[in-house]
């Protein structure tokens, strides 16, 4: 895919992830710029800008895509800017009492996400993807490449829609209008990937690195998710069954993202070794309380 060259001049810095730049146009349309970091190969980006384009065009509250473009030596695409919004993350960082309702709304979006149906001829498997990346497992110690084995063999490959990063930075509201964005691992697969996400950022990620990344507080966004999954899976939310398919598919999501990032290997082996030995901290990931009503 060819990519349109972009004067950066006739941008402004709009804010920066882990491996992207984003900015505005200064003037004329109103449009979001994404450009990758220069070590991010152009082929994942063009599976970013195509993922995201399709992910729009199958129905689903987005801002809308536009070109695939370069800098001359970084790549992305140019988006829809929706003016006046805010993500449910920097909702829940300033809004006190705002988790359950947030989360309602995020379970809905979620829930009709999962229940479309996918075009399997036109879109790839979140499970191959993650077969793909977590590859011979040689980065982990044999007794952990064994438990992710064991983790990966619950994961399914439903013909269902998938976000491919579901968490409360990734959906803007304005004016009570909520839209899906940082689709760019859309995707078909097991729902349970999507809600495994949210797991990892509560339980398996540092707490100073989840507040530099999604504004609010690791308590506040382990209340998001208790209020979540009562709404996404109704009576039986804090299940064995539900629990342990949680534990697995993030248990799989977080090796495949420590086959790139060296620092969480060292986060991942002590989880699953915990996890084996019986003593996961599962009273505090799924027992949750909830504040009491007076």
């Amino acid at each position: 895919m060819k990519a349109q060259l972009i004067d950066l001049s006739e941008w402004g810095y709009f804010g920066e992830g882990g491996s992207s730049t984003s900015y505005t146009k200064k003037v004329g349309e109103n449009l979001v710029l994404k450009l990758n970091n220069r070590d991010i190969p152009v082929e994942i980006t063009e599976n970013e800008y195509l993922a995201s384009k399709a992910f729009h065009e199958a129905g689903f509250p987005s801002p809308a895509i536009f070109d695939f473009v370069t800098d001359g030596e970084r790549f992305g695409y140019t988006s829809q800017r929706i003016n006046g919004k805010q993500s449910f993350a920097r909702l829940l960082s300033q809004e006190t009492g705002s988790a359950e309702r947030l989360a309602r709304r995020f379970a809905a979006l979620a829930r009709d996400l999962h229940g479309t149906a996918a075009d399997v001829t036109k879109m790839s498997s979140a499970r191959e993807r993650l077969l793909k990346s977590i590859g011979d497992l040689s980065f982990v110690p044999e007794d952990v490449a064994a438990a992710v084995r064991k983790c990966f063999s619950s994961i399914g490959d439903d013909a269902m829609c998938l976000h491919g990063d579901m968490n409360p930075g990734n959906i803007i509201s304005f004016e009570d209008r909520d839209n899906w964005i940082g689709v760019n691992e859309f995707a078909y697969g097991d729902p349970f990937l999507d809600i495994a996400t949210m797991h990892i950022i509560c339980y398996f990620l540092p707490a100073k690195y989840v507040k530099r990344l999604y504004h609010a507080g690791q308590s506040q966004l382990r209340l998001f998710f208790t209020f979540f999954k009562k709404a996404y899976f109704g009576n039986g939310w804090d299940s064995k069954e539900v629990e342990a398919r949680i534990w697995d598919a993030a248990t799989v999501k977080f090796c495949a993202a420590a086959a790139t990032k060296p620092e969480f290997v060292s986060l991942l082996i002590p989880l699953v070794r915990r996890n084996r030995l019986g003593f996961l901290f599962r009273s505090a990931t799924f027992k949750d309380r909830l504040p009491v009503r007076k």
